[in-house]
């Protein structure tokens, strides 16, 4: 019960310092104090450069709502999270304006869900202790805060990520009851919704996790020599709403922007790798741009890009990216080089955490789903500072088991420090007993010679 007001507290502690960031850079932003770093609305501009677009949309859907009533505003072709922001626009513009004020009560509720998730994935996997030191560390994320504040889909996308994991999760841990089972299971199924129309572009990630935990979940029951009807339950509505959703609804995008299309077969998905590869060469930011000639046109080609894409996944930007000037300065370039320093003794910690809790089914869901999903990105993402955008929740993931070895350690740590100090208390004692005897026996002798 103590732990869990300390949660509440330390989620209220979290919110406030959210709402103190948005509001600092949008006064940085409206008082022209960066202006090549802000706009006067708050965006970025050397940082998440969609938000500007996605902003501009949100203010149109606004006008539309206005103007033409709710079904034309529902009938708008427009992005989910886009949408999403038009209403809280709609709400709290009156007041706050269309920036990133105006959109902070959303943004909020993202951030705080992002926590949230990670939190309890933390202590379904581990301990609630674990959770919450994970919590903490995202939360004080310098670059994940700073994007965290703007009008891009990243929040949402990665909340749905890291909501549907923790479904998946439980699904490996605990037995459902039929009732239970049905409430869990349409969660699920509105997560999976909820990711495509976000997110539509990394669906195969979303198979990858249904598909493994649908394996582990069959040895789980093979073990225990038992038919766990509401873990299946939960599963299938999952599964259904995995194959129904993609041929139902359409990913949203900006308007003339292809959306993705669900892709199954290896020759497809292939194509599909090398036209978003092909993206990367219009962006923006052309400086950390990795790799970009590179092309699949067949299997053989991303076998043999294997190790490459590794090594771009898990360590782009590389050190000598970190001190050279990018399209937007130095500075962009150091805080990314810094965290991502900070993301290799993370690798190595949670490393470790792999090896000492191997027999955990849970950590493999969650530890298989954040390698190959890094994995992919480096096969796809060509640009280093998109890159680094989207595989933060990936990051999160493998944060979380770095977070189970630091408590591990910092335990270890204490018990050594608890018993040297009753060692020490112990020897002080024996010193004492000892000279307490030593002198009174030369006291004896002293009066025996006298």
């Amino acid at each position: 019960m103590r732990l869990l007001k300390s949660t509440w507290r330390y989620l209220i502690l979290a919110g406030a310092i959210h709402v103190a960031l948005t509001t600092a850079i949008f006064l940085i932003g409206h008082f022209r104090v960066l202006p090549n770093t802000f706009n006067e609305d708050g965006i970025g501009i050397t940082f998440a450069i969609d938000g500007r677009t996605y902003n501009q949309v949100a203010i149109g859907l606004v006008g539309q709502w206005k103007t033409n009533g709710f079904i034309t505003w529902l009938n708008t072709k427009a992005p989910l999270h886009s949408r999403l922001h038009s209403v809280s626009f709609m709400l709290f513009g009156w007041l706050l304006g269309y920036n990133i004020l105006g959109a902070e009560p959303l943004n909020l509720f993202y951030y705080l869900a992002i926590l949230s998730c990670i939190y309890f994935l933390g202590r379904e996997l581990f301990y609630a202790e674990t959770g919450l030191l994970a919590a903490a560390i995202i939360a004080v994320w310098p670059t994940f805060l700073l994007h965290s504040t703007q009008l891009i889909r990243d929040p949402l996308s990665n909340a749905c990520l890291l909501a549907l994991m923790l479904v998946l999760t439980t699904v490996l841990s605990r037995q459902f009851t039929p009732r239970n089972a049905i409430l869990i299971g349409v969660g699920g199924a509105g997560l999976v919704t909820l990711f495509w129309l976000a997110r539509g572009n990394m669906w195969n990630v979303v198979i990858l996790a249904v598909a493994i935990t649908l394996a582990m979940l069959a040895g789980r029951m093979i073990c225990a020599r038992r038919f766990m009807t509401g873990n299946v339950i939960v599963m299938l509505l999952t599964i259904t709403a995995l194959i129904v959703v993609p041929s139902r609804l359409e990913s949203t995008t900006l308007p003339g922007v292809r959306p993705p299309n669900a892709t199954l077969t290896v020759s497809s998905t292939i194509k599909q790798m090398s036209g978003r590869r092909a993206g990367f060469r219009s962006y923006t930011s052309q400086a950390s741009n990795i790799d970009t000639d590179v092309q699949f046109n067949s299997t053989g080609d991303v076998v043999r890009y294997l190790p490459r894409a590794f090594e771009i996944g898990f360590f782009a930007p590389f050190p000598r990216m970190w001190i050279e000037a990018g399209s937007f300065g130095r500075a962009p370039r150091l805080l990314s080089g810094l965290e991502t320093l900070a993301m290799y003794f993370v690798y190595v910690v949670a490393g470790l955490c792999v090896w000492r809790e191997r027999r955990n089914l849970k950590m493999w869901l969650v530890f298989l789903v954040a390698t190959i999903g890094i994995l992919a990105l480096g096969f796809v993402v060509a640009n280093g500072g998109a890159l680094f955008r989207i595989r933060y929740v990936f990051w999160m993931m493998l944060i979380v088991l770095a977070a189970k070895e630091i408590n591990r350690s910092y335990k270890s740590y204490r018990t050594y420090l608890t018993v040297r100090r009753t060692n020490s208390t112990k020897s002080l004692t024996s010193s004492s007993v000892v000279s307490n005897d030593a002198i009174k026996r030369t006291s004896e002798i002293s009066s025996f010679q006298t």
